[in-house]
């Protein structure tokens, strides 16, 4: 019988879940849990076959998870439910261990697909996104020399308004989102661009000239009449 384990912040969308898995496959869920600190301590008691993961939890993000769960003696696969369809999410899921990434917003049969395909043993990504992520190779070949190409539209932004002197909650409150979603950009640009702080990225800024607003740059097209 299959064993699950859902971790998902949303009741609503965490309960779903658990009924397609009882009524669609058949399903044991082990346990639910909205909060990423008890995604570990769950996955090690229960021992499941299947994980439903969310990315975007409390305390705890999804890809951290894959991190901490990479070094158990599990079987337990992988599959990532996520509103996140950047390539740098997916492709760091696919690394840290996930075998499926599934956009949430996609037809109910992809996900269907995605635990019938992982517990074959394959993988499955949503029909939105680009085969070439789940491949390490193609993933190498398709890698900008230049590390500041692989940081998103929301990272480069959380960079520049870092090395300008916000904080985390007056970069949240700029960009409309909150403080901890700032810290887990600021983490990715980090880890992205090797660099170890907020200093270190505000230096890196800096010689790379990121401070000014890009609207800013913008000619000015009015003409005197």
């Amino acid at each position: 019988m299959l064993s699950a384990l859902i971790v998902e912040d949303h009741d609503v969308t965490r309960q779903g879940l658990e009924s397609l898995l009882k009524e669609q496959f058949d399903a044991r869920v082990v346990a639910t849990t909205g909060d990423g600190v008890d995604a570990v301590p769950l996955l090690k008691e229960h021992q499941p076959n299947l994980l439903i993961l969310d990315l975007g939890l409390p305390s705890i993000n999804g890809l951290d998870i894959l991190s901490k769960i990479e070094g158990l003696d599990l079987t337990t696969k992988v599959v990532v439910l996520s509103m996140h369809g950047e390539d740098s999410y997916v492709s760091e899921a696919f690394e840290k261990g996930a075998s499926a990434y599934v956009l949430k917003g996609s037809p109910l049969g992809e996900l269907m697909d995605a635990i019938q395909s992982v517990m074959r043993g394959g993988k499955y990504l949503s029909s939105e996104l680009s085969e070439d992520l789940i491949d390490p190779v193609k993933r190498a070949q398709n890698q900008p020399n230049d590390r500041y190409e692989t940081l998103t539209n929301r990272e480069r932004e959380v960079l520049r308004l870092t090395a300008k002197g916000n904080t985390s909650r007056e970069i949240g409150e700029k960009l409309g989102i909150s403080h901890r979603t700032v810290e887990k950009h600021r983490e990715n640009v980090q880890n992205k661009l090797d660099l170890r702080n907020s200093v270190e990225m505000t230096a890196y800024a800096h010689q790379r000239d990121l401070i000014l607003d890009p609207s800013s740059s913008r000619p000015n097209l009015a003409v005197n009449s």
